[in-house]
């Protein structure tokens, strides 16, 4: 059978299945709950094709899949149930990474972004429609463009799209674009040939080629069974291109699932090459794991806790031991009439409603009738973030059920902080004894991923953080680090870049700074007025600068806006990373607007001078989950020429961060935050803070405590 039969046949199957769902069976009558399964690339797909399939919202997949000449490690992540987006690392077997006497015999790598948007939903009549963009900001050496649909009939899924670039290398069609313009014929001679730059001049021009597949999926036993029509090609060397004959465009495998997040496949491919992969999936969006409930709150008999206000001393001690069992901790408290009024803190818990909740819930507890109505200060650091002002009546209500927490909500009243903090103005104050020492060790890990020496280098190494608190907001930060083991010895690869080398010398740095200083900064923070924050560092702020500066952070607390300043003088630290300075220093500081979108999407958009004196732009564009997961993008273009900046183009990456939480059985705070950097360059580069006011305020506005309202009664 031809190859045009065989897309005949798929095209054939494809709109046949339309007719298929007015069976006897009730069984057709609902759609098969089938589990999409990632493509070779990392996508969700058959094998080297895509399909119409997505991620669920709010997972992310870790795959790895390897056939000679193409090893493929891909993190492919889902912000929301229309976009799936993949960075993939791919290692090609058959091609060196450059001179033998630069790279010895490491292999050619290849770092690649790909994108896939859903056009149209899956319905009874209609398959799930998506378009994709494949490698759509490397090197191009997998640049693909595609439109795919799927339709699932029973256990069956049956994809069948049209391909672009290496995806339409088939060519068993005319491009349709070309109806429109000649232009669409041609896809060599338009692009630009520095990696990283987003070629879209290139898509959908040249070949295009349908393909197709099948899906079966065996629930029963944890197997899928997939065929599919390959129109790609993409064991062509690159750079130059050599064709590689490709023995057969048929592909079929088999998946199987080890468990819902893990599973693994086997497929043979072009007639002669077997494929192994496996994929790991994690589904943040929701808590999966039981947290402690409330602690039990005896109430006080009417007389009790009457007699227990009179004696204000043994209210306000009695009131502080009981939350602390909560790990709330009492900044300021006063009892007046029917009134009381705390300010608390908390190292355990990240939502501000559920403090707020379990504070309330205690306070409410030791109080008699008389006293109606309960304020609550809630504190992040040395900073009062907000104000809520509850009646008993009503937030008790709400714990009977009686109201909703949406009625409770628009009942509270919540507002921003005061001019001056309650905690200065309490009766009660919690003996503190500056200085406050605290100190925290734990393993850490650097790596390079990809470079020409080798696909991995790394360090493993101790880290001790410790904080000296000489009063409210003034602390002093340090953080050391300790040789354990490394391989930084192997880097060889020094920068060629024409401007101040302020982020590619990063090799001396990890060569030469095994055991180092890391960070060690006295910063003050204050709130001079409502809704203004201001914070000064000085020292050594991070790994490669040290100086001084500070920075402004306007929060209206009823808006979804905030406007920053940041300005430093700034000189660059020496290779070993402990008190030496080189010669290289400069200002460097950025005008900051943050906006908070619905459905939780966040953008942060910095303007202003960068490390090597680049002026330009960064965007930053996240999306949080309800538990504290987050997604998020960026990328930077300034003054500085794509020549300039160097392979790349411009600054990009992406970052994930995962509350710890989700893996105990308890509240914590912290997180695992992970940021790919493709390239290090020195365009674009922005000062790291160990704290920036947005980081710790960002998360404590009106829409937030709207959005986490829930956590009240939890």
């Amino acid at each position: 059978m031809s190859y045009v039969k065989i897309l005949k046949s798929f095209l054939f199957l494809f709109l046949f299945s339309f007719s298929l769902n007015v069976s006897s069976s009730i069984e057709d009558y609902f759609q098969y709950d089938v589990k999409p399964t990632s493509s070779n690339y990392g996508n969700t797909g058959i094998l080297e094709m895509p399909n119409a399939r997505f991620l669920k919202e709010g997972a992310m997949r870790f795959t790895f899949s390897a056939s000679y000449p193409n090893e493929y490690t891909a993190y492919t992540a889902s912000p929301f149930p229309f976009l799936e987006a993949t960075y993939r690392y791919t290692e090609i077997k058959n091609r060196r990474y450059g001179p033998a006497a630069y790279s010895g015999n490491q292999t050619w790598k290849d770092k690649g972004f790909d994108l896939k948007l859903r056009l149209l939903e899956e319905s009874y009549y209609w398959p799930s429609l998506a378009l994709g963009l494949r490698d759509l900001a490397g090197t191009g050496s997998f640049s693909s463009e595609y439109l795919v649909g799927t339709k699932s009939v029973g256990n069956l899924d049956i994809t069948l799209g049209i391909g672009w670039g290496i995806m339409g290398l088939d060519a068993n069609i005319n491009n349709p674009f070309s109806k429109i313009s000649e232009n669409y014929k041609d896809r060599s001679s338009v692009g630009s040939s520095i990696g990283g730059d987003i070629s879209y001049n290139k898509w959908f021009r040249g070949n295009a080629a349908l393909f197709g597949g099948l899906e079966y999926d065996l629930n029963k036993y944890g197997l899928k069974f997939k065929i599919e029509y390959d129109t790609s090609n993409p064991d062509i060397i690159p750079f130059p291109r050599i064709p590689v004959e490709v023995k057969s465009r048929i592909n079929f495998g088999l998946n199987y699932y080890l468990a819902d997040s893990l599973n693994f496949g086997i497929a043979f491919e072009r007639g002669e090459e077997l494929r192994i992969s496996f994929a790991l999936k994690g589904l943040f969006d929701k808590d999966t794991i039981n947290k402690p409930k409330p602690k039990n709150v005896v109430k006080l008999r009417e007389d009790q806790s009457r007699n227990l206000i009179q004696n204000k001393g043994l209210f306000y001690r009695s009131l502080n031991r009981s939350l602390r069992d909560e790990s709330i901790y009492i900044q300021g408290a006063s009892l007046d009439k029917d009134t009381v009024s705390v300010s608390v803190a908390s190292n355990k818990f990240t939502s501000f409603p559920r403090i707020a909740g379990r504070a309330y819930r205690i306070t409410s507890a030791l109080t008699p009738e008389s006293v109606a109505n309960i304020n609550l200060h809630l504190m992040n650091g040395d900073f009062e973030v907000a104000v809520i002002k509850l009646d008993k009546e009503s937030a008790d209500k709400a714990e009977n059920f009686d109201i909703s927490e949406q009625e409770l909500f628009l009942q509270a009243k919540i507002t921003s902080n005061t001019n001056t903090p309650f905690y200065n103005r309490s009766d009660f104050k919690p003996n503190v004894n500056f200085p406050e020492f605290s100190w925290n060790m734990s393993p850490g890990l650097k790596h390079q991923i990809g470079g020409p020496e080798a696909f991995y280098l790394g360090q493993l190494y101790w880290r001790t953080d410790t904080t000296v608190k000489f009063m409210r907001g003034l602390s002093l930060y340090t953080t050391f680090g300790i040789d354990i083991y490394n391989n930084f010895n192997e880097l060889n690869n020094p920068s060629y870049s024409t401007i101040p080398h302020v982020r590619s010398d990063i090799q001396d740095y990890l060569k030469e700074g095994k055991n180092n200083i890391q960070r060690m900064q006295l910063e003050y923070m204050y709130s001079p007025r409502k809704d203004l924050f201001v914070r000064f560092d000085l020292g050594l702020l991070e790994e490669m600068f040290g100086g001084y500066g500070g920075e402004v952070l306007y929060r209206p607390f009823s808006k979804n806006i905030e406007y920053g300043l940041s300005l430093h003088r700034v000189k660059q630290r020496g290779f070993k990373q402990r008190f030496s300075f080189r010669d290289y220093e400069t200002t460097t500081g950025h005008l900051g607007i943050y906006y908070d979108f619905p459905n939780s999407v966040s953008a942060k958009i910095l303007a202003g001078k960068y490390l090597a004196g680049d002026v330009g732009l960064s965007l930053d564009l996240s999306r949080r989950f309800k538990t504290g997961f987050i997604l998020g993008v960026f990328a930077t273009k300034t003054n500085l020429s794509s020549i300039e900046f160097g392979e790349g183009s411009f600054d990009k990456g992406f970052y994930f961060s995962i509350p710890t939480k989700l893996f105990y059985s308890d509240y914590r705070r912290g997180s695992i935050t992970f940021g790919l950097h493709p390239l290090t360059k020195d365009g674009g580069a922005i000062l790291v803070h160990h704290h920036s006011l947005h980081g710790l305020l960002g998360d404590s506005n009106l829409d937030s405590f709207n959005r986490d309202w829930g956590d009240f009664l939890n």
